[in-house]
């Protein structure tokens, strides 16, 4: 008898967990914060992190709008954006990491930010859309996306700033919703005083570009925690934000490694809207259960 009353505890816990968890076919691995924008998950001005703990403030009138994995946001191109905090230490991991985001828009004309930070000298990262950042000012590069990640010098950060790279590929600007990942993996020598990096950027699963750097010289460089928040859809250096997205977006992950090929495909191919049980979750059920035995 007692064994069969385990048996069905058993049975029941994989069955409740495994309710929880069937349409989770994201990665999870390695995942820091992640913004869904369905409406369940905004209260107010609040947008929630359902993966860690920074939730976002709406700043305008973002509109929730159907998704292309449930609900979305879409902003005027006017004075919308998500301030999503300074994610805590993640800057400091932006070495090794990657950014992910559903997109949609028709604009391939006028320059407008999909995602950016950047202190009064460094850290500097970023997403800009029909535009280049040449030494912190913005050129027109119509129908592109432009992604930057910038060491820090640690020894002189305030007075030599950022230095990096950056890389311009073709947008997709169709109205239609695109899949777009950007990850970098730098190895920075012990000491700080060289290393290299990649990036790769894919666009609905496809890899679009590999592009690499290196560095060498006197001074240690690295990256730091941001020290001015992370903006999704308009950017915000110096103070007046500017360059406002025009269109949707959905789904807004950082993982703090790149993922791998395989796992950009993966994500791309899940349609579900978000339904990850809680971290701790099973241990919680296990609990309940036990005192009702």
């Amino acid at each position: 008898m007692k064994r069969g009353i385990y048996f069905m505890t058993f049975t029941l816990i994989i069955g409740i967990f495994s309710l929880r968890t069937a349409h989770a076919s994201i990665v999870t691995d390695g995942l820091v914060s992640y913004w869904t924008f369905d409406r369940v998950h905004i209260i107010n001005k609040t947008v929630k992190d359902v993966w860690g703990d920074n939730n976002g403030t709406l700043i305008g009138n973002p509109k929730i709008v159907p998704g292309q994995v449930g609900e979305a946001l879409e902003f005027d191109g006017i004075d919308d954006f998500v301030n999503l905090t300074t994610l805590g230490d993640f800057g400091g991991q932006i070495g090794t990491s990657s950014f992910e985001v559903w997109i949609k828009t028709r604009n391939k004309k006028d320059w407008m930010t999909l995602i950016n930070t950047h202190g009064a000298k460094c850290p500097s990262w970023g997403l800009e859309l029909n535009g280049i950042n040449r030494k912190n000012k913005l050129k027109m590069n119509e129908g592109t996306l432009y992604y930057y990640a910038h060491l820090d010098y640690l020894d002189l950060r305030d007075l030599r700033g950022c230095s990096g790279s950056g890389k311009n590929i073709t947008g997709p600007f169709d109205g239609e919703w695109h899949h777009i990942v950007f990850t970098i993996d730098y190895k920075i020598n012990e000491g700080g005083m060289s290393g290299n990096g990649k990036t790769i950027s894919y666009i609905d699963g496809v890899s679009g570009s590999i592009s690499g750097h290196a560095f060498g010289g006197n001074s240690r460089r690295g990256f730091s925690p941001f020290t001015a928040p992370v903006i999704l859809g308009a950017r915000k250096f110096p103070g007046k934000s500017t360059g406002h997205f025009m269109g949707m977006i959905d789904e807004v992950r950082f993982y703090n490694r790149p993922l791998t090929a395989d796992e950009v495909i993966q994500n791309f191919e899940s349609t579900e809207p978000y339904n990850v049980a809680p971290k701790g979750k099973l241990p919680t059920v296990w609990a309940t259960l036990k005192t009702q035995l």
